[in-house]
């Protein structure tokens, strides 16, 4: 009998401990990571300085040293690592370097899938990034011009895995002189 009600017991509290995880820990869904802001430890720079000037050429050292980098924690040894530097006026090059702490996989440049047909400076770069507490998301934009007349609007989010995920992409293509919020550009992904 005892053994009988040790078993049911030992059911329910599984049951609800699978009820009480949340529902962003299982794979593939969006999580929400620890951001650390603003780290300046220039021993992390190095190691990724090959696959950052060869993305994006840019002076890594200096960029470093003006603003740091930020490290996303998404939980089981993951972490991505965010690096910012600009050549150009209108736009901040950041990419994102995954790395994980339980296996030997070696760190890699995080690849990013953008709608087909749009004009895509790199695969592995998002412009203007920042993260968005409010969507839970990497929010970013690019500027075609100087005018901010026209240009993209793209949201990702990170998955359980430590990858990023195209949850939402508008673009103004058109540089007629008329300013429009990026958030405004017309919807290209999903399609409505």
């Amino acid at each position: 009998m005892f053994e009988s009600f040790s078993r049911k017991f030992a059911h329910l509290f599984c049951f609800a401990l699978l009820l009480s995880v949340p529902q962003s820990t299982f794979a593939g869904a969006p999580v929400e990571p620890v951001l650390h802001a603003n780290l300046h430890d220039e021993a992390v720079l190095k190691p990724y300085l090959h696959l950052l000037d060869e993305i994006y050429p840019c002076d890594w050292h200096d960029a470093h040293t003006r603003s740091g980098y930020n490290l996303y924690d998404i939980g089981n040894g993951v972490e991505v690592l965010e690096f910012s530097c600009t050549v150009g006026m209108h736009n901040l090059a950041n990419l994102y370097i995954r790395r994980t702490s339980n296996t030997k996989q070696p760190a890699k440049l995080i690849s990013l899938d953008r709608p087909k047909g749009q004009p895509n400076t790199s695969r592995y770069i998002l412009f203007n990034s920042f993260w968005d507490h409010n969507r839970n998301a990497l929010t970013s934009f690019t500027v075609d011009r100087g005018l901010s007349d026209c240009g993209s609007f793209e949201i990702h989010r990170f998955t359980s895995q430590g990858y990023l995920e195209l949850v939402e992409y508008r673009a103004k293509r058109e540089c007629d002189g008329k300013f429009r919020e990026p958030t405004d550009y017309p919807l290209i992904f999903p399609a409505e």
